[in-house]
């Protein structure tokens, strides 16, 4: 991810602009890599008129039911904006260990997971885990969701 990082050339001198660049091309990149892995997974649900799930794992049944058991997945581009109605998903997700944030640089002091391209302590996720502590908590759940066999 770093290298690609590198190559991306941005005309803007506005850091957020950039912040955004990277955060898209985040969650795209998680996108692919679910659809790759066949890890189950549903993608940009509307549940209010103002609060749109990125990501839900394994589904949204699943987490209505039994929230511990699934994770939502919230990509912040918008810092201000977006970590606003971060505090709107605990109405769907109370364990808070649950709700992952992904962004382009480390977010300040947090009660939820986070993945950062560029973590700069180890108190925060580094992005490119993002799979494979996908596909552990998958496992120590005890999701059986269909999956072909690499």
């Amino acid at each position: 991810m770093s290298k690609c990082i590198t190559k991306l050339t941005y005309k803007s001198n506005d850091n957020d602009d950039y912040n955004i660049t990277i955060a898209t091309l985040c969650e795209a990149l998680l996108h692919f890599m679910l659809t790759i892995c066949t890890l189950p997974s549903e993608r940009k649900i509307q549940v209010k008129n103002d609060l749109i799930l990125d990501v839900i794992i394994p589904n949204l049944l699943s987490l209505k039911i039994k929230p511990d058991k699934s994770i939502i997945i919230q990509v912040i581009k918008d810092k201000r904006m977006d970590l606003n109605k971060t505090s709107q998903l605990e109405f769907l997700q109370p364990n808070h260990e649950n709700i992952w944030l992904i962004s382009a640089k480390p977010l300040s002091a947090t009660k939820y997971t986070t993945y950062t391209v560029f973590p700069k302590n180890s108190g925060l996720h580094n992005y490119s885990n993002i799979i494979i502590d996908i596909d552990n908590f998958l496992k120590e759940t005890g999701d059986k969701s269909f999956r072909f066999i690499h």
